[in-house]
């Protein structure tokens, strides 16, 4: 959501007179911060335009977003684990 002019203001109120070192460090965690939501959104990018094309792909199967964000989630893990994680789910959403 993006702030008005005077939101903004309000916010740099709260910090005009903070010292160096108080700044940098909000600077640092404003950076880590826009860096995070920057990943973020790339990997939502990412993540809808995989589902588009499995959609396309399998139009006559339906695939749980749930299920589908689980998939690659630990890259370091060999594939039979995210199978496992998969499956799991799977049955967990089964038995309720």
């Amino acid at each position: 959501m993006a702030k008005t002019l005077e939101e903004l203001n309000e916010l740099f109120k709260l910090v005009r007179d903070e010292d160096i070192d108080t700044l940098r460090l909000i600077e640092r965690e404003l950076h880590s911060l826009v860096e995070r939501k920057e990943r973020d959104e790339a990997t939502r990018r990412q993540s809808d335009a995989e589902r588009a094309s499995l959609a396309k792909q399998y139009s006559n199967v339906s695939i749980d977003p749930e299920l589908l964000a689980l998939v690659g989630i630990h890259p370091e893990n060999p594939v039979q684990d995210d199978k496992t994680l998969i499956r799991d789910a799977i049955a967990r959403r089964l038995s309720h």
